[in-house]
């Protein structure tokens, strides 16, 4: 095969993708509808933490376990996000804005 058809491949991939995480974002926005409902705070690090074992449980491979664990982190860092864009909770400061280093302003003279 050439390298167009590989592209082409994972172009494939790509699309389905996209579908999958759409589809994963609208069944959090339902579980966070239903959290609120309840009174349940929007994140759940022992939930989180099972999704992110399992998932290193399960990996194949190529990819290595602390890359599953970063793409699944970022998926229930956004899940959250997702929740939180639809009017349900608030699970406190933005998981991005904390990993950020803090900017150093000159001091005024």
């Amino acid at each position: 095969m050439r390298i167009d058809d590989w592209r082409k491949k994972i172009d494939a991939i790509d699309t389905a993708l996209l579908h999958l995480l759409n589809l994963r974002a609208q069944l959090a926005v339902e579980v966070g509808r239903m959290k609120q409902e309840d009174g349940v705070a929007l994140r759940a690090p022992a939930r989180e933490q099972e999704i992110l074992s399992r998932m290193k449980e399960l990996n194949p491979g190529p990819l290595d376990d602390i890359t599953v664990e970063r793409v699944y982190q970022l998926i229930l860092d956004e899940s959250i996000r997702t929740q939180e864009l639809h009017g349900f909770g608030n699970s406190g400061p933005d998981p991005v804005q904390r990993a950020k280093p803090a900017v150093k302003r000159p001091r005024r003279k």
